[in-house]
């Protein structure tokens, strides 16, 4: 990172920062072509989970090149008069995987909604064949925190 001032490697502050948002965006390539997708997602020891359609273009490019990056931004806040921004984000790389079993997908559902504060569920079979769950493992991570207090 350039600006080593802005940097932050504590796993804790990281982790708070990808358990607190709500939000993120999900890059994605196939070959020269990249896929970016904003989404929201759940956290839960070290992995993002995902909810989507059975088919799309998710899919189609996590199948092809499970490898992805993805981005969460907290406070984003331009500064009048300074040219800049405060936040917090966090960038990282994963791999991907497409969870298709019933179960795994009634656990990442969970966590998922957990997330958000819900409490866990037991969601039916026939509910369940009507989504995907894709699982993201952090492989690596970035944080950046600017102009915060």
């Amino acid at each position: 990172m350039r600006n080593k001032k802005k940097e932050v490697t504590d796993k804790k502050i990281i982790e708070a920062i990808l358990k607190e948002a709500i939000w993120c965006q999900l890059a994605m390539s196939d070959g020269d072509q990249p896929y970016i997708v904003p989404l929201n997602y759940g956290y839960h020891e070290n992995s993002l989970y995902i909810h989507c359609a059975p088919e799309g273009m998710k899919l189609d490019f996590i199948r092809k090149n499970p490898k992805v990056a993805f981005n969460v931004t907290l406070d984003a806040e331009y500064l009048e008069g300074k040219l800049t921004m405060r936040y917090r984000s966090v960038n990282g790389t994963g791999v991907a995987s497409i969870i298709e079993d019933e179960e795994g997908k009634r656990q990442a559902l969970n966590h998922l909604t957990a997330h958000f504060g819900a409490e866990p569920h037991n969601h039916s079979a026939e509910s369940l064949k009507t989504i995907v769950m894709i699982k993201v493992e952090i492989v690596s991570t970035t944080c950046k925190i600017s102009y915060m207090e």
